[in-house]
């Protein structure tokens, strides 16, 4: 590692992300936008102007050491791919766009004539439908054989960075003895109707592994969009019995204050929310897992950078770089020697759920038509 570099630009990252970054947001509330796997920045944020930025880069042409990221993740994360890029002699430009669904699209939209060259940040679902519209190229980063199966495309195409449990997060205090063990106890129990906080928006990437995790137990080749009758009835349910999200809502202070029981969020969300109310919030642990959002990074098919695209990604991923700025739990086994213990023992409560993403990746935009249309009240 290129230690005194690194230091000098490791010196500024770490002061913005210790004072208080989260990973990106995707999720169902004011607080989770600000600190969830898929984050709900502005439309489209960058150091320099975007359109102008990204345009000179791809002009450049092959052997230009220059790389422009879509992503969805917070400035600290935007920052942090920056700076280690800076150490490597490669000026990266990262574009933060409005959640995992928009990097997704646009990445789709532009594919005939691709301005990004890589594509971080998004989940299992994003990445999938990615690698479905030939949007990706395979690539083999030289830490590949430090990240489970479970946790990258078997063919190459995708590799997780950082995983994050989504939770169904609940103020203890307030559920009594109404513990829930499941999702499903939210629409199966009488008390818990109007308790738990939905946000009717289906956009963002935390609410898309909720329902996919929900959907996937119900799955039917024979079904409306291969789920059952009796799944669909579930989905309803879900949100017919919830509190759904008014305007100005945030999540965590409406959960410690009691005023809802529980609702969506991710790891880290949830260990900052517990320090930020001084609360303490507590987590379900279902037999059946939970879904886990793989930070994930890609190539871009059509890069005209590639080689630098794929040196940049080799040192990015590494244990040296990812055990100092991730902010979730790695997926590189090595990188883990300097996981915070309260995030080490979250990650180690819940299991991780078994999701056919290629299934969601399939029928996802059906699910969700069908969902906005008949089943959000």
């Amino acid at each position: 590692m290129r230690n005194k570099a690194w230091n000098r630009l490791w010196g500024i990252t770490a002061a913005v992300l210790m004072a208080g970054s989260v990973l990106s947001g995707c999720g169902s509330t004011n607080q989770e936008a600000k600190a969830t796997p898929e984050s709900a920045v502005s439309p489209e944020t960058v150091s320099e102007p975007a359109e102008s930025t990204a345009a000179e880069t791809q002009e450049k042409g092959t052997g230009d050491r220059k790389l422009v990221v879509y992503s969805n993740t917070d400035e600290a994360g935007a920052k942090a791919m920056e700076d280690v890029g800076k150490e490597i002699g490669i000026t990266v430009t990262v574009v933060r766009l409005n959640g995992g669904g928009e990097v997704t699209d646009r990445i789709m939209a532009e594919k005939n004539n691709p301005t990004a060259d890589i594509v971080y940040g998004i989940n299992h679902i994003g990445f999938a439908r990615l690698k479905a519209a030939d949007c990706l190229q395979p690539f083999t980063p030289e830490w590949n054989d430090k990240v489970e199966n479970g946790l990258k495309d078997p063919d190459g195409y995708y590799y997780g960075v950082g995983i994050s449990a989504i939770l169904l997060a609940y103020n203890p205090e307030a559920v009594g003895e109404n513990v829930p063990s499941d999702w499903t106890d939210l629409w199966t129990k009488p008390e818990w109707k109007g308790k738990y906080f939905v946000n009717p928006s289906t956009s963002g990437g935390t609410t898309q592994l909720v329902l996919s995790g929900i959907l996937n137990r119900y799955r039917d080749d024979n079904g409306e969009l291969g789920i059952s009758e009796e799944g669909w009835d579930a989905v309803a349910a879900y949100y017919q019995n919830a509190y759904i999200q008014q305007e100005g809502d945030d999540f965590f202070a409406m959960l410690t204050k009691g005023d809802v029981w529980a609702g969506q969020n991710y790891s880290k969300g949830v260990l900052k929310a517990e320090e930020d109310y001084n609360a303490q919030i507590a987590w379900a642990t279902p037999e059946v897992g939970v879904p886990f959002a793989v930070e994930m990074v890609g190539i871009v098919n059509g890069s005209k950078n590639l080689d630098a695209a794929k040196e940049f990604l080799d040192y990015y991923g590494s244990a040296e770089v990812m055990q100092e700025i991730s902010t979730t739990y790695p997926a590189n086994e090595d990188a883990r020697g300097k996981v915070d213990p309260k995030m080490k023992e979250l990650t180690d409560s819940v299991k991780v759920q078994d999701i056919d993403y290629d299934f969601v990746a399939e029928n996802l935009d059906s699910w969700l038509e069908k969902i906005e249309l008949e089943l959000i009240p």
